[in-house]
């Protein structure tokens, strides 16, 4: 998502830690490490794919049915936006148990007949961000990749984050309520571009617009002051440019 973009991107300027790009372990250690998880998970009673083998060259793992992007993409929208809202409530499901996906666009959900599963465990996000940071990162990367089905109509979304509020932990619940006080902010600032930053850009408008209708104001004010600071200090930093010649 654009608002990732590493320790200088937007998220980082923000001070959005939910949304900042994950440790993400890579060759042998990688693999290993997501076969770890996802026999853990197996064993809690999580849908997630059966480890078949590992090395450190390749993790094969068993059929855990379709990814439900294609699928919600194909589906007539008022089925959609069910199909999307049962989705939600599976995963928040999930966190009532203590759990958290790290990953939890549309794509990463399967269908499997009847019921929904899980894919793609390699965001290693449990050294650097507290559990109520990790349920708050899957349910605002939920509803980014929901946002891309709702016709663009921000209220879709309003709905969906009011449900997913009411169903959640008070902890997760202010770390949705910060960052959706500076998406504000950020909306301000460069809302009328989002239509040009593709469709990533458009979803977290209309992520964004759900937080405006719904967050208290004296919420947004405060996370006005808070990026304010940020942005002062990062433009103070900046130096003219300087030409070298030959």
């Amino acid at each position: 998502y654009i608002l990732g973009g590493g320790k200088g991107g937007p998220a980082a300027l923000l001070q959005i830690p939910p949304l900042r790009p994950p440790q993400v372990s890579r060759g042998a250690r990688g693999l290993q490490a997501e076969a770890r998880r996802l026999e853990t998970l197996r064993q809690r009673g999580w849908p997630v794919p059966h480890v078949v083998g590992v090395t450190d060259r390749w993790l094969a793992l068993e059929d855990n049915g379709l990814s439900l992007g294609p699928i919600v993409r194909k589906t007539p929208v008022n089925d959609r936006i069910e199909l999307i809202r049962r989705t939600l409530t599976f995963l928040q499901s999930l966190h009532t148990q203590g759990g958290w996906h790290g990953a939890a666009q549309l794509r990463n959900f399967t269908q499997r007949g009847s019921s929904l599963g899980l894919i793609d465990f390699e965001d290693d996000l449990e050294p650097a961000m507290p559990l109520a940071v990790r349920q708050a990162r899957d349910l605002l990367l939920f509803l980014m990749s929901a946002a891309r089905f709702a016709e663009d109509d921000y209220r879709i979304v309003q709905s969906m984050l009011a449900d997913a509020l009411d169903r959640t932990r008070p902890e997760v619940v202010a770390e949705l309520n910060a960052v959706g006080g500076k998406l504000v902010v950020a909306l301000r600032l460069f809302g009328p571009l989002s239509d040009w930053m593709g469709p990533d850009g458009r979803s977290i408008a209309l992520v964004a617009r759900a937080f405006r209708a719904l967050l208290p104001a004296h919420v947004q004010s405060e996370q006005n002051a808070a990026v304010a600071g940020p942005l002062t200090a990062t433009h103070g930093d900046q130096r003219p440019a300087t030409t070298r010649r030959g």
